[in-house]
């Protein structure tokens, strides 16, 4: 198979989910969680029935490390989402995401000891300069943002404990940040002692997160 087929399924697939999750949400705003229950619902029971033989099939990677790659999962995703409680912008939760090649390459040299060309440090170097850009421009609207909110604070005040929730919230994306790099090379390195076995380790995985 050529190479550019699996890479043009890979966009249209996720496209179209996009797109077609997009209408539901604007139809039936809560129909994000059913969509994600069938998701994960349909990846176990066609995983239990294929991969796993029904039970009777052992894994080759240990259950145990796939609970280690799905905990690591859930503290990933939950201080995500729960950043969004602390004034931080849908648009800056996007794009400090973005920065997960920043987290890749500093872990990748702390933990697996590696070495990169120059060019990529300098790549990663300039999309920080523009996620801290980014991030810069959002603490301007926190501070206008608290100078409307009604309370008994003075308004110096209010604008202040915003911009403390404002880093904690970013403290928190960083955290999820190098969390889950930590959690890219954590999987490498379990790949590369057991081999790669993709429908295994999408069945165990999708099959915990389904859990819990």
């Amino acid at each position: 198979m050529h190479q550019a087929v699996p890479i043009a399924l890979v966009f249209i697939g996720c496209g179209s989910n996009v797109v077609f999750l997009e209408l539901l949400v604007k139809e039936i705003p809560s129909s994000g969680h059913i969509v994600t229950f069938f998701q994960f619902a349909f990846i176990t029971i066609v995983g239990f029935i294929f991969t796993a033989n029904f039970g009777r099939k052992k894994p080759v990677i240990p259950i145990s490390t796939y609970g280690m790659m799905v905990t690591l999962y859930f503290l990933t995703s939950v201080v995500n989402n729960y950043a969004l409680n602390f004034n931080i912008s849908m648009p800056l939760h996007m794009i400090f995401r973005a920065g997960s090649l920043m987290a890749n390459l500093i872990l990748g040299v702390i933990i697996l000891k590696r070495s990169y060309a120059w060019y990529k440090y300098l790549s990663v170097l300039m999309i920080s300069i523009g996620i801290a850009i980014a991030t810069i421009a959002s603490s301007q609207q926190v501070g206008q943002a608290g100078q409307h909110v009604e309370g008994d604070m003075p308004s110096e005040e209010r604008v202040a404990w915003e911009y403390v929730r404002w880093l904690i919230g970013i403290f928190l994306l960083t955290f999820a940040l190098f969390m889950s790099a930590r959690m890219g090379i954590y999987q490498e390195m379990v790949y590369r002692k057991h081999g790669k076995h993709p429908s295994e380790a999408l069945f165990y995985n999708f099959h915990w997160k389904y859990l819990c």
